[in-house]
């Protein structure tokens, strides 16, 4: 399991989006660039994946921009990533459970198998957990990120 600066840049891009989400506005790409220091034409890129997803509508015009199409409790951050990565949950389940035909090749083996976990991990947090005045872990017994993964 890859985390790309690209899918930095996606889950930052609609944290921001998902502060906005009960004023029912859309935010400008212009207001992200400048708030994250990418281009537009970069923005415009994932903005495109995340949309072929269903993860963000467009609006066009003045006082156009985006916004989330659903509630920030109901997308994830594996969403986000397989929007961006361009691969369905179960294609990359399935690369996942693909065991390595060399025998001794154990190492990926079990590279495959904490891929595999932390995707999990990732499909069970929303953006909503990232919305102002929460931190990441709120409401959860965990008091540490190494105690969430286990």
């Amino acid at each position: 399991m890859r985390l790309t600066t690209k899918c930095r840049h996606a889950v930052t891009a609609l944290i921001h989006l998902a502060n906005r989400f009960n004023e029912q506005a859309t935010v400008s790409l212009a207001e992200i660039s400048t708030i994250q220091g990418v281009s537009i034409s970069y923005l415009e890129q994932l903005f495109s994946k995340m949309r072929q997803a269903d993860l963000v509508i467009g609006t066009r015009g003045p006082g156009g921009g985006y916004r989330l199409s659903r509630p920030p409790e109901q997308i994830t951050i594996a969403d986000i990533a397989d929007a961006i990565d361009d691969r369905c949950r179960e294609e990359r389940l399935e690369g996942f459970n693909k065991s390595c035909p060399d025998k001794r090749n154990f190492a990926q083996d079990k590279w495959n198998e904490f891929s595999r976990e932390l995707y999990l991990f990732l499909d069970t947090i929303t953006l909503s957990r990232f919305v102002e005045n929460q931190t990441p872990f709120q409401n959860r017994p965990e008091t540490s990120l190494a105690q969430a993964i286990r």
